[in-house]
């Protein structure tokens, strides 16, 4: 109670300026003048905050004959005031944190008013012994009616003989004038930082947006992620893990960010019941804590340190948890952050269901495009390549029983294995444009490309030649003149292919001696008739629909809206017939 008393007058006697005279007057307010201009030039440059409260603390030091002095900036979520920039003071002191009323500056963010007291050591918490005998003031740095930092300065006892020259009125006003500069100073500084943080969120929403389309799979979405949350919001730690329902379910942790990326190491599981991740997947709800040390669900991640906040945001695609997008920081995070990383966490849940869907569309792809190519290589390869065995299977016989036919078969041997070359080299061209355009959803075979047959002779013409390939001289081949118009080339491609199979068949099974090719067309429907007077189809596979190549020819018909039909033909032989609906606009 004493020590108090005797702390007071020192106090009340350290409000009075001894008057100067008016030449040293006019000289101070002229230097003081130019010093602020200079200082309002430099707040009004936006230049960077601590450089600039620096520059401040510089100048009034300087022009109120101060040993050393302070500008500390209040931090509301940490419940601290921390020392930003500082004029001869100890090198530790700058970024020093002080609760209220420690120190000069924690005293003055109490009283929330000015304090000038003759020495430092009558603060009930002083800071530095060194300082004790030192005279301080400190006023408080406002913005409206909040105090947002504190302005002190002190002189010593050494540099000026004994005798410590106190503080007064005068210059409490002096240091209020520098204090509104300061307060200028942050309110740019913040206004320019929320600014740029805000300009940074919406980069960050506008990047994670565009993963929505991108064709990527799951994890090289959320390491861009990631990556896009610690480069343009700073948040050091980031990790994303997704559900894995099991069972248990846990949550697998394969995407991280920041400074996890150099101490987690591979793939790591996390059970619901763990942590504050788990807790988050658990209950679908967003959790930010800015005390880890004190929650109990907190689970640390190995070599990890330094975290003070975190904040977990599940992934939520309608009512279902996909994963969760969880940041760590060594500083408390906001309620804003919560809400752009819910937004963030919106766009990745989109995202990840896009990528699976790419995924399972591009696996069914394959699995189309492996069956194309069955059904192109049964078409046409290994007809030819069966016709062509057929033939050699018969030459050396004939060739001694008749020269002439030998010559004959062998010619046909001859454009057999050409045919089958041509259309062997057709398929690789297609494996190679696969293999180039992997960017490319869907099957990259083009249907509307013409086959070689086609685009040289014509349809017509095509299926005859063929004909005349595989049937040689064993049977008649009668190739009707109806009247025909050129179809558009997925249409003449799916019938060149019937008419393959339909003739391969007669080759194999009919022993027929006549074979009639009828092909016609209206403005609205093409038709391909092929009849033989062979053995005849089995009544089974006619009902089944059995074997590869009448599995075939039906899909060629139906993916192309037509319909196929097989038949007994009237006595004997077998009836081929596909009709396949015209779209003109599709000609070109």
């Amino acid at each position: 109670m004493s020590q108090r008393k005797a702390a007071a007058p020192r106090e009340r006697a350290a409000t009075r300026n001894p008057p100067l005279p008016a030449s040293t007057e006019l000289a101070r307010l002229e230097r003081e003048q130019h010093s602020l201009r200079l200082l309002l030039e430099a707040v009004a440059r936006g230049t960077d905050l601590r450089d600039v409260l620096t520059r401040i603390a510089h100048t009034a030091c300087d022009l109120m004959d101060a040993d050393h002095g302070t500008i500390a900036l209040v931090d509301p979520a940490e419940g601290v005031i921390r020392i930003e920039a500082t004029y001869e003071m100890p090198h530790n002191e700058l970024g020093a944190e002080f609760r209220k009323g420690e120190g000069l500056v924690g005293e003055v963010w109490r009283r929330r008013r000015s304090v000038i007291l003759g020495r430092y050591a009558d603060l009930s918490k002083p800071h530095r012994e060194t300082y004790a005998r030192h005279s301080v003031i400190g006023v408080p740095i406002r913005w409206g009616r909040e105090v947002i930092g504190v302005f002190g300065m002190g002189r010593s006892k050494e540099r000026h003989g004994g005798g410590v020259p106190q503080f007064g009125a005068r210059d409490t006003k002096r240091l209020e004038t520098f204090a509104r500069y300061a307060s200028l100073a942050i309110h740019i500084a913040r206004t320019a930082q929320n600014e740029r943080q805000r300009a940074a969120r919406l980069a960050l929403i506008s990047r994670v947006g565009r993963l929505i389309t991108a064709d990527l799979r799951v994890d090289e979405l959320l390491q861009t992620a990631a990556d896009a949350l610690h480069e343009l919001l700073g948040y050091p730690n980031i990790a994303i893990p997704l559900l894995d329902r099991g069972p248990p379910e846990v949550l697998v942790v394969g995407t991280v960010g920041g400074h996890y990326k150099s101490v987690v190491r591979g793939e790591y599981r996390l059970p619901l019941t763990t942590g504050i991740m788990g807790a988050a997947a658990r209950t679908r709800r967003i959790l930010l804590v800015n005390d880890v040390t004190h929650d109990p669900r907190y689970f640390p991640t190995p070599n990890s340190k330094g975290i003070y906040a975190e904040l977990a945001v599940p992934i939520m695609l309608g009512d279902e948890c996909l994963g969760v997008l969880n940041v760590e920081s060594g500083k408390s995070l906001s309620e804003e952050d919560a809400e752009y990383l819910r937004i963030v966490a919106d766009q990745l849940a989109v995202a990840i269901e896009n990528a699976r869907l790419h995924a399972t569309a591009r696996e069914l792809a394959v699995v189309d495009e492996r069956h194309r190519l069955a059904r192109e290589l049964h078409d046409s390869v290994t007809q030819l390549i069966f016709s062509a065995t057929l033939i050699a299977e018969s030459l050396t016989p004939v060739w001694r029983r008749d020269p002439e036919e030998g010559e004959r078969r062998t010619q046909r041997l001859l454009d057999l294995t050409r045919l089958a070359l041509g259309e062997m080299r057709a398929l690789l061209t297609e494996l190679r444009s696969a293999e180039a355009a992997t960017s490319r959803l869907r099957p990259q075979h083009d249907a509307t490309r013409e086959l070689e047959p086609l685009r040289e002779h014509g349809l017509r013409e095509a299926i005859r030649r063929h004909a005349r390939a595989a049937l040689g001289d064993t049977c008649r081949i009668v190739v009707s003149r109806d009247r025909f118009r050129p179809m558009p080339a997925a249409q003449e491609n799916a019938m060149y292919r019937i008419a393959q199979e339909a003739l391969f068949n007669v080759a194999k099974h009919a022993r027929a001696e006549r074979v009639t090719i009828k092909l016609s067309s209206t403005k609205k429907q093409a038709t391909l008739r092929i009849a033989d007077n062979g053995a005849g189809i089995r009544p089974t596979k006619r009902k089944s629909d059995g074997g590869h190549g009448l599995v075939f020819m039906r899909e060629r018909a139906e993916q192309l809206g037509g319909r196929f039909v097989i038949s007994a033909g009237g006595t004997r032989g077998t009836v081929v017939e596909v009709v396949l609906p015209l779209d003109r606009r599709r000609q070109g």
